[in-house]
Order: structure tokens, then sequence, then C-alpha cells
């Protein structure tokens, strides 16, 4: 014989301890349209900021690398011959950066103060836009170039085929020189005299011709580091 609560309780009873479902919520709209936008500015600022450093699509890794200046974008960690070859362009400029390889803390500081005088963003990441500001510093002038091999030169070199070096009226033998023509860039020293053709201020060994892909005559841009 049944004897418990009425039926109608019994039914509320067991509805009340009856598991629920949990209570399930449409998406709010306001807050996943926030969210979007914030993620499509996030992605913005970071393409701004790309920009600004002169991004081109490779960054700085910390690594050593022997490609050419311009082949990559540098950083702090960054070593390798295009660092150095920054290096004498802005030393060139009077710039107190060191000579060798690594760009460290003094470089990014140097790079710094040469964007702010540029009004560049300033990062201390030497991209495009800073590349190109940099490059304005080495005045153009025109150069020629010659063999002569197995000679030696008025500071006492024998030019060899690959020998990196030029030739310049009266700048000191063993004057460190960066040079630029087209897309190419090499580190030479004076070490010869000449040239005495009117309004030829260079000229280059073949082996510096060879490594800037130089053939005639035809204006470069030089960047002479003076004592």
């Amino acid at each position: 014989m049944y004897e418990g609560p009425p039926r109608e309780g019994a039914e509320t009873e067991y509805r009340r301890r009856e598991p629920q479902s949990p209570i399930v919520r449409r998406p709010d709209r306001i807050a996943l349209w926030a969210v979007g936008m914030a993620i499509v500015a996030m992605i913005a600022a970071a393409a701004s900021a790309h920009a600004d450093s002169g991004g081109t699509g490779v960054t700085g890794t910390g690594s050593c690398s022997d490609g050419g200046f311009g082949s990559r974008t540098l950083r702090l960690g960054d070593c390798g011959n295009d660092v150095k070859t920054l290096h004498w362009v802005m030393k060139a400029d009077s710039y107190g950066v060191s000579l060798n390889k690594d760009f460290d803390d003094s470089t990014q500081s140097e790079v710094q103060s040469f964007q702010k005088q540029n009004d560049l963003s300033q990062n201390g990441v030497v991209g495009k836009r800073t590349r190109k500001e940099l490059v304005k510093t080495m005045p153009k002038s025109r150069a020629t170039w010659y063999g002569m091999l197995h000679s030696q030169t008025a500071c006492g070199v024998t030019l060899h085929r690959n020998t990196i070096g030029v030739a310049h009226r009266n700048l000191p033998c063993g004057t460190k020189v960066a040079l630029k023509y087209g897309n190419h860039y090499v580190r030479a020293r004076v070490i010869d005299r000449g040239p005495y053709t009117k309004g030829v201020r260079w000229d280059l060994t073949q082996g510096a011709a060879k490594a800037l892909h130089f053939t005639g005559s035809d204006e470069i841009r030089a960047a002479p580091i003076k004592k």
C-alpha cells in the first residue's frame, strides 16, 4: 500500500531531484564582434611596426650570415659580413660603432641615434627604410677600374686577380672604404694612387670591380672612414 506523499507532490519531488540539463547560452554577438575587432587591430599594428622597421620579409635571426648588406633585416644579436659593412658605412658618417661583425648594444644605440636624426622609427632595427637612409650618407662619385696584375702599387701592395682595393689621389694608404654599386657592396682599402683622369675619383682593382659587378666607368657610392 502506497503511504508516501500525494502523487502530485511525488511528481514535484521527482522533478526536483532529476538532474538538470545545463543551460546553453547563445554566444554574445557583441562580445564576439569586440574580440574580432581586437584581433584585426593587433594584426594591423604588427604590420605597421614591421613596415616602420623596414621589413623585407626576412628578419634578424640572431645568427651569423655571409650574405651581402641588404640581404636581410639586421637587429640586435645578428652577426656577419653584412653587419660589418653596416659598421663601415656608419663609421664613415662618424657614428661610434666598432668595425667588427657583431650587432651589439652599441650598434643598436647608434642605429637609434641615426633613426632619430632621420625621422625614422627608433627601434634600432636596420630594415629597408633605415638602410635606404644610410645609403644616402655614401657620396656618389665616378670610378673606373684597372688590372696591372702582379705589379706593385704605390702603397706597396702586389696586385693579384682577387686583390680588393682602390686607388685614390690623396687619401692615406690603408684608409677603409665602403663601396656600393647597384645592389652590391664591398669593403676595401686604399692601396694605390690615382686615378688621374679628370672627373674620376676612384680606381677599383680588378677584384673590387668583380665584387661590385662593375665593368666600366660609372658612378658608385663610396664612404671612406677618415681617422
